[in-house]
């Protein structure tokens, strides 16, 4: 079933460099926070929506959720997680906010730090670009 989303934002802005990981390899990073109707699949949407974007394809170099371990190898591999989001908004009968919005945290790994910061930004304008739109997982 397909969750609505309002739109996708930067949460602390664009991706950035955040040093080498420990098999030395580049890590670049960014943060979002979605705005949409509750669902239990958020990481999933997200990965489906960069692989709709071809960013990667998922169990390859999109990686998700927290159980995820990045592969050995060059990359660049791809790792959205969930992360502290924000409180909802609008109003529902139920008393809960009728959109929620939920936070995540992408890390883009890889050798070259050329490639680390290309998947990065193309990963980063896919969600972003996300407005009014139904997502499945």
């Amino acid at each position: 079933m397909a969750t609505r989303y309002l739109s996708i934002a930067p949460a602390g802005g664009e991706p950035y460099d955040i040093g080498e990981d420990a098999a030395g390899r580049s890590q670049w990073i960014f943060n979002v926070v979605a705005t949409k109707r509750h669902s239990t699949t958020f990481v999933a949407e997200l990965a489906s929506i960069l692989e709709a974007a071809g960013v990667g394809t998922r169990g390859t170099n999109i990686l998700s959720g927290s159980v995820a371990s990045i592969p050995d190898g060059d990359g660049p591999y791809l790792h959205v997680k969930s992360d502290p989001g924000a409180a909802p908004i609008g109003t529902h009968t139920e008393g809960r906010g009728a959109y929620r919005r939920p936070g995540a945290r992408v890390v883009v790994t890889a050798l070259s730090p050329t490639a680390a910061e290309a998947m990065a930004r193309a990963a980063y304008e896919a969600l972003i670009a996300v407005t009014n739109q139904d997502v499945d997982a």
